[in-house]
């Protein structure tokens, strides 16, 4: 019998925007970034775009030679897991955020570097 009542999995495909490197409390680091993904949404005879952000986390036993070099524009493909965590503002309120644990990072475009210089 299984004990888990539930799937936490997630699969998003879209473009990297200002990734960084972390370190966690317990000495763990992570390559963080926001993945947007983009949504056509046809109202009658026009159409919209409906973009929304997503908090990545890659960790450090995921981050290959490859993800050190992600840059701001590339396609990507990630598969992991929605987990919450909590942070105090500065007028002392709780927050939570929600951010994906990727266990998965593909990169499916490449950059040339420079075109960023």
């Amino acid at each position: 019998m299984l004990s888990n009542t539930g799937i936490n999995k997630v699969i998003l495909l879209g473009t990297a925007k200002e990734p960084f490197r972390q370190s966690a409390e317990k000495g763990q680091s992570f390559l963080c970034f926001n993945l947007v993904t983009t949504e056509f949404i046809r109202k009658g005879y026009e159409q919209t775009e409906h973009h929304e952000y997503h908090k990545i986390k890659v960790p450090e036993k995921l981050i290959t030679q490859d993800s050190l070099h992600l840059a701001e524009g590339q396609s990507l493909f990630i598969e992991g897991k929605i987990q919450t965590s909590s942070y105090y503002d500065e007028q002392r309120v709780k927050r939570y955020s929600l951010e994906v644990i990727a266990n998965r990072v593909d990169i499916l475009s490449t950059i040339d570097i420079n075109v960023l210089k």
